[in-house]
């Protein structure tokens, strides 16, 4: 297994070479020609990279009712002590997506998108379980799912009303609790099958969605994926419904209000493969209940110079035969230096209330509804699954130091150091793990570091670094204390 991470690593190697010569052959071309060499010589050079570039976009849209498009981003990611249990992971993605829009009229569309990721681990090996029986592959993910199957209409009656109803992508404002439909497919897919009417008042510069959401733990509920592997995108069967309201009636300000409805109903299969408590932790096979939301969000510009956000939710319901009753508020303030390298400097603070242990018949602890994605590290994203499960974020206290730098046009530097902490330092109890305690008494989570190289090369290709430390704190029991690290480099091509 060793020798495909070689291999993995030779070919990308060998595509970097290629794209970093990609310059060099434009700069060939553009060049006068030299003495002795014809005219037509020249043209036939210009007339090579320039007709390349317009057959691609000729290709996008062969005909005026038809768009298409195709993306394909290669991943390889090494992480140390990954869920603080001293086991190194290793393991590559490949994603390749495939788009339509059909337009058969005016304001009326047909949008479509195929996604296939199979993913290959070197370190640990794996077992994969499916209905079929039980097998050992060192592949798995590998089956291919419409992640986008809608039909959208805009400006219905010629009022200001559009309407999509399907599978879709829906993000609501930065994402801190709309985002991620199906957590636990990672990034491959994102969407939601729900219906989302939007309302432009454009007199008061108001826009209204009216979201309904009707999600399957079992990919195959509506359409079934090629080559099936009957894995589940979530622990639980969900519907929801969202009111949001943006306004940006005020200068340079956006204000937001919104609620949402969250009802989950816990599915636990009989067959292998599925999600049940012999494949999951106790606490990650799914939810029960209903969640209810009122929250608010104001974002915008103070001055030339400055930048703000702020964030804040409460919930209460039942989850899980208790009563629920939580808070959330997320913050940032940026400053830009409007420099020739576009330096910005931020600081954030964001708190998710925790589970009080003493009160038996409430939970107190915050749930992020459609918010479970890497909102600040990829490798926090999964090692919270110790405590809830993949990117459940809660039972948080945030402070966050950041610089992003752009040393060229095409390259962007991030980097951030979060202090983080736990609300209720008891929540979980020690929760034992392989005979190992998992948490001790203390609430302080330990200490983050990020940094996200980015560079474009052109408008077809581009790439990306990322490189993450923690240091546990003494909220993690003594076993649990090594620094746990997240490495990847990226490459996504874009026709």
């Amino acid at each position: 297994m060793k020798g495909h991470g070689i291999k993995t690593w030779m070919l990308l190697a060998a595509v970097a070479a290629v794209v970093l010569a990609g310059p060099a052959w434009a700069q060939e071309a553009a060049k006068p020609a030299e003495p002795g060499t014809s005219e037509a010589g020249c043209e036939r050079q210009s007339l090579t990279a320039d007709g390349l570039e317009e057959w691609l976009a000729a290709s996008k849209k062969p005909c005026d009712w038809l768009s298409l498009g195709a993306d394909a981003r290669l991943r390889e990611i090494f992480s140390p002590n990954l869920l603080l249990d001293q086991e190194d992971r290793h393991f590559q993605r490949y994603r390749f997506r495939v788009w339509s829009t059909i337009t058969p009229c005016e304001n009326l569309n047909l949008n479509t998108r195929l996604v296939w990721e199979p993913r290959h681990f070197c370190q640990p090996s794996r077992t994969a379980e499916t209905r079929d029986g039980r097998y050992i592959d060192e592949w798995t993910g590998n089956e291919a799912i419409f992640d986008k199957m809608n039909i959208e209409a805009k400006k219905i009656g010629g009022m200001p009303v559009s309407v999509k109803v399907g599978r879709q992508d829906i993000i609501l404002g930065n994402g801190w609790l709309v985002l991620d439909g199906t957590p636990l497919d990672g990034s491959r897919t994102i969407f939601f099958d729900a219906a989302r009417a939007t309302v432009e008042l454009e007199e008061v510069k108001t826009k209204v969605d009216l979201i309904y959401i009707n999600q399957h733990a079992d990919s195959d509920w509506w359409i079934k994926p090629f080559c099936d592997k009957d894995f589940h995108n979530m622990e639980q069967d969900e519907q929801g419904a969202i009111v949001y309201v943006t306004n940006k009636s005020l200068d340079k300000t956006q204000l937001d209000g919104y609620f949402m409805w969250k009802h989950d109903e816990r599915d636990i299969g009989d067959h292998p493969g599925d999600i049940r408590a012999g494949n999951l932790a106790p606490w990650q096979a799914g939810t029960e209940g209903d969640i209810y939301l009122f929250g608010g969000r104001i974002a915008g510009d103070l001055g030339e110079n400055w930048k703000y956000r702020a964030e804040f939710a409460q919930e209460f319901g039942r989850k899980d035969k208790r009563d629920l009753c939580a808070w959330g508020a997320n913050t940032r303030l940026e400053y830009h230096f409007n420099d020739k390298y576009k330096n910005n400097l931020r600081v954030a603070y964001e708190y998710l209330s925790g589970d009080d242990p003493s009160t038996p018949g409430k939970d107190e602890g915050f749930d992020p509804l459609w918010g479970r994605w890497p909102q600040f590290s990829e490798l926090l994203a999964y090692t919270i699954a110790l405590e809830k499960r993949p990117g459940e974020w809660s039972n948080l206290h945030r402070v966050g130091f950041g610089w992003t730098t752009h040393p060229t046009d095409k390259l962007e530097w991030c980097n951030d150091y979060h202090l983080l902490f736990a609300d209720e330092p008891n929540a979980y109890g020690r929760r034992p793990i392989g005979g190992h305690d998992t948490f001790a008494d203390d609430c302080f989570r330990g200490q983050l570091f990020t940094s996200l190289l980015r560079y474009k090369f052109n408008k077809h290709i581009a790439g990306h670094l990322i490189a993450e430390l923690f240091c546990p704190g003494d909220f993690y029991a003594d076993y649990r204390d090594q620094t746990a690290g997240f490495f990847r480099y990226e490459l996504t091509f874009t026709w």
